[in-house]
């Protein structure tokens, strides 16, 4: 028998994520995968700025950085990619228009996974074991029992399900899914080839190629690309179709990896059950236009694993990990519909894609409403808006660079383990009221102003970064 307080099944972005945030908090936790080694496909390949921040402030942007590709932000749309751009959209960096100290990030899913499921691993807190099977588990009012496949058991508190789309802990629980199961059949085809000459050397995040109604993305710097086009359900030869599609018919190409998928966007009717909880593709299904998926499964582990961390040290009672389900569950059935209407609209050629929201305002905008946030009355989320930074309450609390100890630093980087009080020098009554809180003060002169208070004010943070009051 295994006894670990957190159990987490599943070892894509969503699951480590969980494994290196509870590490940071100086939980344990054990890990484990069915697979043993890397998909051939990278099934994703962009992480916006939020999720970003997040591996800032646990130490692993740096190595993220070394790995990732330098393509141009945004898309182009051509006939084939052997003819002229049809038209353009360039996404504008987070840095340049202060909304974030970190950039989104461009690389593929398995290479990302490899960087951070090094740095998870690096932690005496965290067991991660690969090519291990959850078999079968049963619920308890003390927490989870599990049978593993190769005849272990594993007798956890709490247990995280971040094992995909077809999640098996999520059918155990009778757990259905809400909204479209079938967006359309997508072939998706993984191969090497030199596309400088019609690309340059800095390709475009992605190429629309309207002729075929095909996607192709750049996914590592040895000449891997990936091309999805509507599935005809019948054989092909796969490098021909690639050839076809782009336009080029002596292009040598070399085949991969390919399979055949069904775009979904659907939310999990509950995203906990008992002691279990979803995360990830388990909890929501987004067909991939603009890239939201993986990052939304980071900010789950980034809500969920600091009130596991606070009841675990009983610092919290049992109460808080209710509002887990309570915040993602809202973003979650969001992001499904807008992200549904984006497919659809992508593949309609239109040049609106995200018709609703923007990306920085589905990366960045959401506002939790639950008991873990104490309301001021303001809607900081109107449909239909950009985003524009706010610390009203349940808001991400917005990026400043500030000094503190000599040092320039983001306010982003303020925040991880700990509750952190936000003042000014004339903020002491705050500070004295409030002796369980970090206390920050800050000196620079418009900061009040962009976090909605007076001088006399003060802001409560959450360790997930996320603003639980403000006193004006």
């Amino acid at each position: 028998m295994i006894d670990v307080p957190v159990f987490i099944v599943g070892g894509g972005p969503a699951g480590l994520t969980a494994s290196l945030l509870l590490s940071r908090q100086g939980i344990e936790s054990l890990l484990v995968d069915k697979r043993s080694t890397d998909s051939p496909l990278p099934r994703a390949r962009g992480f916006h700025a939020r999720a970003m921040e997040i591996l800032r402030v646990t130490g692993v942007e740096p190595g993220m950085r070394a790995v990732e590709l330098p393509i141009t932000p945004g898309v182009q749309w051509r006939g084939r990619l052997d003819g002229p751009p049809l038209r353009d959209t360039t996404l504008g960096p987070a840095i340049d228009n202060g909304l974030s100290p970190c950039e989104g990030l461009s690389v593929s899913q398995d290479v990302f996974e490899s960087v951070l499921r090094d740095h998870a691993a690096a932690y005496s807190a965290a067991r991660i074991e690969r090519g291990v099977e959850l078999e079968s588990f049963d619920m308890s009012q003390d927490g989870v029992v599990a049978e593993l496949g190769d005849g272990r058991q594993v007798r956890a508190r709490w247990m995280i399900a971040a094992d995909g789309a077809r999640s098996g802990i999520r059918e155990r629980l009778g757990i259905a899914m809400d909204g479209p199961d079938d967006l359309g059949r997508q072939h998706m085809v993984a191969f090497r080839a030199d596309l400088t000459a019609y690309t340059t050397e800095r390709p475009r995040g992605v190429y629309f190629l309207t002729d075929s109604h095909a996607a192709l993305l750049w996914t590592h710097r040895d000449n891997r690309w990936v091309v999805s086009v509507p599935d005809s359900g019948q054989p092909v030869d796969e490098a021909a179709m690639v050839r076809e599609v782009l336009g080029l018919p002596d292009l040598r190409v070399e085949v991969l990896a390919a399979n055949r998928w069904t775009a979904a966007a659907q939310s999990a009717t509950t995203y906990r059950s008992g002691p279990v909880f979803l995360i990830g593709d388990a909890a929501h299904r987004f067909p991939p236009a603009g890239a939201t998926g993986v990052s939304a499964a980071m900010h789950d582990a980034h809500n969920l694993a600091w009130k596991l961390a606070f009841v675990a040290r009983g610092q919290a009672d049992e109460s808080l990990l209710g509002t887990y389900a309570v915040e993602r569950q809202a973003v979650g059935q969001r992001n499904v519909a807008e992200t549904a209407g984006a497919w659809a609209r992508m593949f309609g050629g239109s040049a609106e894609v995200f018709a609703e929201r923007s990306l920085a305002q589905i990366d960045m905008g959401y506002q939790y409403r639950s008991a873990a946030v104490e309301s001021d009355g303001v809607d900081a989320d109107p449909p239909g808006a950009d985003y524009k930074p706010s610390a009203t309450p349940g808001c991400r609390a917005p990026h400043m660079w500030i000094e503190l100890d000599g040092t320039k630093v983001s306010t982003i980087d303020l925040f991880e383990r700990e509750i952190v009080l936000l003042t000014t020098p004339l903020g002491e009554s705050w500070r004295f009221a409030h002796p369980e809180a970090k206390s920050v003060v800050i000196h620079e002169p418009e900061w009040p102003a962009l976090y909605g208070i007076s001088p006399e004010g003060a802001v409560m943070v959450r360790p997930d970064g996320h603003v639980a009051w403000r006193k004006r």
